[in-house]
């Protein structure tokens, strides 16, 4: 039960900015807080800046992974991508979360930075929602998933994967549908 508590403990130290400069201001009464009862010394070994690094390994991995599911979003952004992950990753995943789940979270989470900050290219919050809906379609097997999206999702989809990024408004309605005839058939995707 004790080895248990550790790992929690060290797991949360890596993920969770607030608690690892808590823990590390009085390590003893932080174990205890959480339940260990290990000695003061044994938790006095966790160096800090390893620590912190460690915790920087972690979001930089999330963040390639994230990358990964949004490629059109990340190309769009260039290395404001990079610094709106940050800011979402400020807070610590739920515990079990998936990659996937994690791109999907950080499209919502770009949304609300839109909403409050702009997002510039405009555009990049389409393809964010429109990448999102997709690894929702396939990721939670919905059977169907509709988005209507402000920009004109393909054209930009076409001129990223060509490498440019297209300065201008490119503002369309376009209508994204994933769907599944039956739940065990493979999902279909249409784009106006």
């Amino acid at each position: 039960m004790e080895l248990a508590l550790q790992q929690k403990l060290v797991a949360r130290l890596a993920t969770d900015r607030e608690f690892r400069e808590k823990f590390f201001g009085d390590p003893a009464r932080v174990a205890a807080h959480e339940g260990l009862t290990v000695a003061a010394e044994t938790l006095s070994a966790i160096h800090q800046e390893q620590m912190r690094q460690f915790a920087r390994l972690l979001r930089t991995r999330r963040l390639a992974q994230v990358a990964l599911r949004l490629p059109l979003t990340r190309k769009a952004l260039g290395q404001r991508f990079a610094d709106c992950f940050r800011n979402y990753a400020v807070t610590p995943p739920p515990p079990g979360q998936r990659p996937t789940e994690d791109a999907i979270a950080f499209a919502q989470h770009l949304e609300s930075h839109t909403a409050e900050y702009g997002l510039d290219p405009a555009w990049a919050l389409s393809l964010a929602r429109y990448e999102a809906a997709r690894l929702s379609a396939e990721w939670e097997d919905r059977r169907l998933v509709i988005r209507a999206l402000p920009h004109h999702v393909k054209r930009l989809a076409t001129l990223l994967a060509a490498g440019e990024i297209p300065p201008g408004d490119y503002r369309r309605f376009s209508l994204a549908i994933w769907w599944r005839p039956t739940a065990s058939s493979l999902l279909k995707h249409w784009l106006s």
